[in-house]
């Protein structure tokens, strides 16, 4: 969903003036081996992180301009600069430049003096309200409760459907959210780049497979394989799971496993029981 025209006119404006370096503010975010982001000594920091800490500098030469005196009360040594700098890259890592330039515009209305990181990751989060999005870990939590059947579920936004799927439905049923929620947030952080850009997206709309108790495992493969541009010989053995046993769990797991994997694949459908 693209954002609303006032937003973009908003946004544009600010990405030149976020992205334009300060000349007498260039203070850098700490050194390589200090910093925490660079891990060896002889080894750069990734893209990433270097995206970050470039950010985080022009972020902190808009609120030397905004605030002034101010500013300089807040931070009155190059010392505790660096050390302000570092903690905001860490809480800023992989936020983009649209939203960090819309939270800057709601900061000036918002706060008299610099805000506080805290302060500022509330003002990114009605820059997402912005787009129609919710905040990453409320994506996360939405994925999670509606991994069993997503493709009827109603979405709060469609990013939160695509980003369950890159992740892998499966897997967010079955590993532990150690695991699932750093692959969630990446997923999800790169298609709110897409929406940011412009793009639509649409939930695909199921396409159901008649249920029938004498479907036989090649009319099925041919189903499919007619959807798919496949050979009926490549999906016939995501079709296993129907000589198991009717209503018996294994058939039921080895569906799932199939339905996870023909999904991957790009199936819209739904497998029968």
């Amino acid at each position: 969903m693209k954002e609303p025209q006032s937003v973009q006119n908003l946004i544009k404006p600010l990405e030149s003036k976020l992205a334009t370096p300060s000349a007498t503010y260039t203070t850098q975010t700490g050194d390589q081996a200090e910093s925490g982001y660079g891990g060896a000594r002889d080894s750069g920091p990734s893209e990433a992180e270097q995206q970050t800490r470039v950010l985080v500098n022009m972020l902190f030469a808009r609120f030397k301009a905004i605030y002034t005196h101010k500013f300089a009360s807040a931070y009155s040594n190059p010392d505790e600069v660096k050390l302000a700098k570092r903690e905001w890259a860490i809480a800023l890592k992989g936020f983009q430049e649209p939203l960090l330039a819309y939270a800057v515009e709601r900061t000036k209305e918002t706060y008299a003096w610099p805000p506080t990181i805290s302060e500022f990751l509330k003002l990114i989060n009605t820059a997402y309200k912005a787009y129609g999005l919710i905040d990453p870990r409320s994506a996360y939590k939405e994925a999670c409760a509606c991994r069993v059947d997503p493709l009827t579920f109603r979405w709060s936004h469609p990013a939160v459907y695509f980003a369950g799927a890159d992740t892998g439905w499966y897997k967010l049923k079955s590993e532990e959210e150690r695991v699932t929620w750093p692959l969630f947030e990446q997923a999800y952080l790169k298609i709110i780049d897409r929406v940011i850009a412009g793009e639509r997206l649409s939930v695909p709309k199921v396409v159901m497979i008649e249920d029938k108790h004498t479907l036989d495992i090649t009319t099925l493969a041919q189903q499919i394989a007619e959807q798919m541009e496949m050979t009926e010989e490549a999906v016939a053995p995501l079709l296993y799971y129907t000589q198991k046993t009717p209503g018996s769990g294994i058939r039921q797991r080895y569906r799932e496993l199939s339905q996870a994997k023909l999904t991957k694949l790009g199936f819209h459908g739904r497998l029968p029981n």
